[in-house]
């Protein structure tokens, strides 16, 4: 029985080709859309699966002290360790991350350039940490490789680009310290490349008590939040007691730090504010998305997650109506068979078989196609959306196969079941006669099919229109000051302290206008303390920059109120700069009042250590020195020479050059002047890294995530689309074939060939009218809950849905036109040679 159905159904394919390949070209794009989804989810959903102990090990994340409690920040001061190793012996292991940020290493022949690198993932590890985490060792013993101070491991590619095939065990690297000096580490391991999907990323560890002087003075600071505390429960620990015992900790703990730094009991402090401290599993880390920034590799975003899975889903369920509409559609072409079988015998049981085997073999052959799609094209994916997803591993596992044999039974089965229910149902005397009876239900089943199609389409049209024009907005969004043109050199801390020379040497290059050095630059100021007035007791919460007295010059920032620094007056390097927000922060009024009661001359204090004072010279307009995905933040700026503050030359500090646009007309010339920077630097030090990015540029990697779901979310909605034609264009040859009579007819009594084509074409008409009314609120809700993550937002403009509303207008029209076209100039006489 079962090989007869599969003759029946191969012969109807043959014979109705058009119909077949419809088919196999909605099925083909929605299980490789789905398919594509399918795999991206799969691999953010098992990040750090493969260490052995994954299911016991949490990350400690705490309240962000430096800012609103409410958030919870990745890092946490050293002493944290210590005291959950005290008090709660749930956990079997607890280690530290320290991060150390970027180092520059050289090794061998010291004199030679080629023989500097600059290494960006850097971290120092206590000897526990191979025990806790599964990093697979190639060289070395694991066990004793951090053990001993100087000892630093590093990855198989890192150990080959310093000593090529060459054993690298025992060899001996420096690393470039602040002050200038070299110190020696003996490498005693190598790991195997760190997995892509592994939250820590690092290409080279430092064993912890290398820094055992600076833990011994600072280790008992819970602010010092550099590190990253790791934990490995034991294996019958109860999470519900662990979550009490880790709360009770900040406040038997964290009170010396409050007091003997910031002269405030733990309860001052915190304001009435929770210290939480939250045990999070590592499977959650990197998919949870938060907290969004931690020092050792890449964090997730769930919201892709959920709405890449939203899409897969709905056009999955599109290429199912799809099927149902172009099964439906060609209905009249099988109608004596189902007659014939009927007066046969074959009761209605054995056509639904049928209908459904014929659905699941068309499914079987769409995912063939759609795997074998998606395994050459994966590689333009994985560019257009920076993701690194594969398909080769997924083709050696059983399971997969599985998974797609019961995807193709129930995929099969649910887009078979209207068509085969809907087919069965003919009667066979009505069919044997060429008369179908149709009925109004089973057409609202299948305009509705089409309303739904053409919904989701246009909510994906509008929403990928919002995303567009929100970062077109974001990117031309004034911040304050002209951020184009301007260059920015990093490294320069490795010069050491004093770098007026090579600045001597930059401001005579006649190609920049201004130059300044900061220690942070925008978009990235991240730095911050409390503050507090000489009047009020109450502590702020500032970001700051050190900056000399040009760099405001380079930025083109607006002074408000007062004055800039001044390198002739020695004590300005004791005052400071606050921004309009700090101002009105501590009540000391807005721009309207300055004029009457100035904030320059005003005093504001650190809250903390001996309480430093320092004279408020200017007050400068608010201006974006962060992503404008944020609010403005209070901001101080101290100059660079003020040796008062905690960390006084200490830090990342860079160059920023304001260029002569007149000078550097094209990209030869820029290249020209980016390498007379470069050369002076390596007149200077030839160990320091040459690194150097665009302010500009820098500002629009900010949106680097909403322009990968940008992009993305323009291919799926372009699939979306064709699914939507593709059942649009069933529908009108169905309508066609129901209606060839009538327009037959119409054309006898003198109906013209456009009044048809207008007749034929509103019916659709109506139905992408009533998908745009749904998909507009819907798209509303949908963009404007999107839209909340962002400080300054684009407008949610009309425009934009009646530019969705007549694309779709213009695609149906597109689409139906030539069935149009085609049924109207028919030879009624054909059409009615039956009546």
């Amino acid at each position: 029985m079962y090989k007869n159905y599969l003759k029946i159904a191969w012969r109807n394919a043959v014979r109705q080709k058009q119909f077949s390949i419809l088919n196999l070209l909605g099925l083909t794009i929605g299980v490789g859309t789905c398919l594509v989804i399918g795999l991206y989810i799969h691999s953010e959903l098992t990040y750090d699966t493969f260490h052995k102990n994954s299911d016991r090990i949490y990350r400690i994340n705490q309240s962000n002290i430096w800012g609103d409690f409410n958030d919870l920040a990745a890092s946490t001061g050293p002493n944290v360790a210590t005291a959950i190793k005290e008090d709660i012996p749930e956990f079997e292991e607890v280690t530290r991350l320290m991060g150390i940020g970027s180092q520059t290493i050289r090794y061998g022949n010291s004199e030679s350039t080629s023989n500097f690198f600059k290494e960006n993932f850097f971290a120092a590890a206590e000897p526990n940490f191979l025990d806790i985490f599964s990093f697979e060792m190639l060289q070395g013993d694991a066990k004793t490789a951090l053990n001993e101070p100087m000892s630093i491991l590093m990855t198989q590619e890192t150990a080959t680009r310093y000593f090529g095939e060459n054993d690298p065990i025992d060899k001996v690297v420096e690393i470039k310290e602040y002050d200038g000096s070299w110190r020696s580490y003996t490498v005693k391991g190598v790991f195997k490349d760190i997995p892509a999907k592994s939250h820590l990323q690092f290409d080279a560890l430092i064993s912890m008590n290398s820094y055992q002087a600076q833990l011994d003075r600072d280790g008992w600071k819970w602010i010092w939040t550099t590190f990253s505390t790791y934990g490995l429960l034991h294996k019958d620990a109860s999470s519900n007691l662990l979550a009490k015992k880790l709360q009770a900790l900040p406040k038997k703990w964290a009170p010396p730090t409050t007091e003997r730094i910031f002269n405030q009991t733990f309860t001052e402090f915190t304001k009435g504010n929770t210290w939480l401290l939250v045990a999070q599993p590592l499977k959650e880390i990197y998919k949870s998305g938060l907290p969004l920034n931690h020092s050792f590799g890449p964090t997730g975003n769930p919201s892709f997650i959920t709405i890449f899975g939203a899409i897969g889903i709905l056009v999955l369920v599109l290429s199912c109506i799809n099927f149902m509409n172009l099964s439906t559609a060609r209905s009249s072409k099988r109608a004596r068979e189902i007659g014939v079988r009927k007066v046969l015998g074959s009761g209605r049981t054995a056509l639904i078989k049928q209908f459904i085997i014929e659905s699941v073999l068309f499914t079987l052959l769409s995912t063939i196609l759609a795997i074998g799609v998606v395994y050459l094209s994966l590689g333009i994916f994985n560019t257009v959306a920076e993701t690194d997803i594969s398909l080769v591993s997924y083709l050696n596992s059983p399971l997969f196969y599985g998974i797609i044999f019961l995807f193709v039974l129930l995929l099969g089965g649910i887009a078979g079941s209207y068509p085969a229910f809907y087919l069965s149902s003919f009667k066979p005397v009505e069919t044997l006669k060429g008369k179908l009876s149709v009925g109004s239900k089973g057409k609202n089943i299948r305009n509705g099919l089409i309303v739904f199609q053409f919904t989701i389409s246009i909510a994906l049209i509008i929403c990928a229109f919002f995303v567009h024009k929100q970062l077109v907005y974001a990117s031309t969004l004034d911040v304050g000051f002209a951020k184009n043109n301007i260059l920015q050199i990093h490294n320069i801390e490795e010069l050491g302290f004093d770098t007026e020379a090579l600045k001597t040497k930059l401001k005579e290059n006649p190609a920049f206008l201004n130059v300044g050095k900061s220690f942070g630059v925008p978009p990235n100021i991240w730095s911050g303390d409390r503050y507090k007035t000489l009047k009020e007791n109450e502590v702020f919460q500032f970001k700051n920059i050190r900056a000399d007295e040009d760099y405001l010059d380079v930025l083109g920032l607006e002074l408000v109120a007062g004055r800039n620094f001044d390198s002739s007056r020695p004590n300005d390097k004791y005052k400071v700069i606050l921004n309009e927000e700090a101002v009105k922060m501590v009540g000391w009024g807005n721009l309207d009042s300055f004029a009457a009661n100035s904030p320059t001359g005003k005093i504001i204090a650190l809250a903390s250590g001996g309480e430093d004072e320092f004279e408020v010279l200017g007050v400068v307009k608010n201006f974006n020195f962060n992503s404008v995905k944020q609010h403005i933040d209070p901001l101080i700026i101290i100059h660079h020479q003020n040796n008062t503050v905690w960390d006084y030359g200490g830090g990342q500090s860079y160059y920023s050059l304001r260029l002569n646009a007149e000078m550097i007309q094209n990209t030869q010339q820029l290249q020209s002047v980016v390498e007379s920077v470069k050369s002076a630097i390596v007149e200077i030090d030839p160990s320091v890294p040459f690194e150097y990015s665009f302010l500009d540029q820098d500002f629009e990697n900010t949106f680097q995530l909403e322009q990968r779901m940008g992009t993305v979310l323009n291919f799926f909605t372009l699939m979306a689309m064709i699914i939507a034609c593709l059942g649009l264009f069933g529908l009108a040859v169905f309508s066609a074939e129901q209606r060839i009579q009538e327009l037959g007819i119409r054309k006898v009594l003198g109906a013209k060939v456009s009044e048809l084509v207008l007749l034929f074409s509103t019916e659709f008409m109506k139905l992408i009218g009533i998908a745009i009314l749904i998909a507009s609120p819907l798209a509303y809700i949908l963009i404007t809950s999107w839209l909340s993550d962002f400080a300054y937002k684009t407008p949610i403009t009309f425009w934009v849905f009646l530019l969705a509303g007549l694309s779709a207008f213009v695609i149906t029209i597109l689409t139906v036109s030539l069935q149009a076209v085609k049924a109207a100039r028919a030879n009624p006489i054909k059409s009615l040679r039956t009546e």
